[in-house]
C-alpha cells in the first residue's frame, strides 16, 4: 500500500473543511439569515472545519494509508467546490446575480463605487452571464467525473482566476474574496496532484511541428519582436494626455458675459457650470445639466486658447487662459460669439 505523506492528508482534509464550509455558510446566508443570527449561521461552517482538521491530525497520528480514505476527502473537497460554483451559475441563469437595481443605473457614472461599476458592466449584458455561467457549470460536472477531473479544472481556473481578481480590485468585498479563495485553493489542489503528468505533456512530450532551418539567433529575435516592435510604435504614437497639468474637471466659480455677473448656482440651463479639458485635447462645456453639452477640441498656444465645437452652428471660443495655480484654479477670459467671458474655475477630483 502507497504511503499518503502527512502534508497531503493536513491539506486534503483542511482544503475539504474549507470549501464545504464555505459554502454551506453561503448557501446559509442566503436562505436562513432572516431567521437566525450570523453568529448562529457561522457555527455550522466552523464545526465542519474543525471536524475536517481533527480528523486530519486523527488520520496522521493512526498513521494509516488506506487510499479509500484519502478518496473519501477528495471527494468531498471536488464536491465542495462543484456544488459551489454551479449554484453561483444557476443563478446567473436566473437573474440572482448580476442585476442592478434601475434606480441606480440612472445615477452619474463617477458616483458608483468599484462594487456599483462591477455589477453594472456584467449585468449590461446577460449572454456574457450565461457564458460565465456555462463554463462554471461545466467545469464543475467534468469536475466530478475521474477521467474529465483535469479537464474540469482547466475550465474553472481561468474562470476563478478571473473572479477572484475583479473581486480584489473591484472591492467587492473581504468575505467575498476569502470565498473565491478557498474555491480557488480548491481547484489548485487538484491541479498540483497532477503535477507528474503535466510536466510530462508540456515538457517532455516530443513536439510534432516541423522545425525551420534558420538561424536561432534570428528565431530569437523574431520571438523577441512582440516585445520591442510593440514598444516602438507605442514610443511613435501621440500620448492622449498632451496636457496634463491642464487635464481635468473644473467647477465654474465666478461668471461673467458681457460684463453682468451670473450665479453659477443658478439652475438656468444657459449658465455654464462645468469645463472639462480632457484627453486628446477634448474640452466639453456643461450648462447645469448633463444633456447640455458642447462637445470641442482646443488648442493651446502660450496661454491663448481656441475652442472649435463639433457642432455646426456654434460659434468659436477664443480667449486667454491663466496658469493653473497650486489650488487648481484658472481664470480664462475670452469671446464666445458676440459675447465676451470671464470665468474662474476650479480644478475638482470628482
Amino acid at each position: 500500500m502507497q504511503k499518503i505523506p502527512l502534508f497531503q492528508k493536513i491539506i486534503t482534509c483542511t482544503l475539504a473543511g474549507l470549501v464545504i464550509g464555505a459554502a454551506v455558510l453561503r448557501i446559509c446566508f442566503t436562505f436562513i439569515r432572516a431567521w437566525l443570527p450570523i453568529r448562529m449561521i457561522t457555527i455550522v461552517p466552523a464545526l465542519l472545519l474543525a471536524a475536517a482538521v481533527i480528523y486530519a491530525v486523527i488520520w496522521s497520528v493512526r498513521k494509516t494509508n488506506n487510499p479509500a480514505t484519502l478518496a473519501f476527502w477528495q471527494g468531498a473537497l471536488r464536491y465542495g467546490v462543484a456544488f459551489d460554483l454551479a449554484t453561483f451559475g444557476w443563478e446567473k441563469l436566473f437573474h440572482f446575480q448580476f442585476v442592478v437595481p434601475l434606480s441606480k443605473l440612472d445615477l452619474p457614472f463617477n458616483s458608483f463605487s468599484s462594487q456599483d461599476l462591477f455589477w453594472a458592466f456584467f449585468s449590461h449584458s446577460y449572454p456574457l452571464g450565461c457564458m460565465i455561467a456555462g463554463c462554471q457549470i461545466m467545469g464543475a460536472m467534468l469536475l466530478l467525473f475521474s477521467r474529465t477531473r483535469l479537464a474540469g479544472v482547466f475550465v474553472l481556473l481561468p474562470v476563478l482566476a478571473n473572479i477572484l481578481l475583479m473581486d480584489i480590485f473591484y472591492q467587492i468585498g473581504t468575505t467575498v474574496v476569502i470565498h473565491a479563495s478557498i474555491m480557488m485553493a480548491g481547484v489548485l489542489y487538484f491541479l498540483f496532484i497532477e503535477f507528474d503528468r503535466l510536466k510530462a505533456f508540456f515538457f517532455a512530450a516530443k513536439d510534432q511541428l516541423p522545425s525551420l532551418p534558420i538561424s536561432q539567433y534570428f528565431k530569437t529575435a523574431v520571438r523577441l519582436s512582440i516585445i520591442y516592435i510593440p514598444l516602438l510604435l507605442i514610443a511613435m504614437r501621440e500620448k492622449p494626455d498632451r496636457d496634463p497639468q491642464l487635464m481635468g474637471k473644473y467647477e465654474v466659480k465666478q461668471m461673467t458675459v458681457n460684463q453682468q455677473v451670473l450665479n453659477p448656482s443658478s439652475c438656468e440651463d444657459s449658465i455654464l457650470t462645468r469645463v472639462y479639458f480632457d484627453i486628446k485635447n477634448g474640452c466639453v462645456f456643461e450648462f447645469n445639466t448633463t444633456q447640455r453639452r458642447w462637445y470641442g477640441i482646443y488648442k493651446k498656444k502660450g496661454d491663448q486658447l481656441e475652442i472649435k465645437w463639433a457642432s455646426t452652428g456654434k460659434p468659436v471660443f477664443t480667449g486667454v487662459m491663466s496658469p493653473v495655480n497650486p489650488s487648481g484654479n484658472i481664470a480664462l477670459t475670452g469671446v464666445l460669439g458676440n459675447d465676451s467671458m470671464k470665468m474662474i474655475l476650479q480644478k475638482t477630483n470628482n
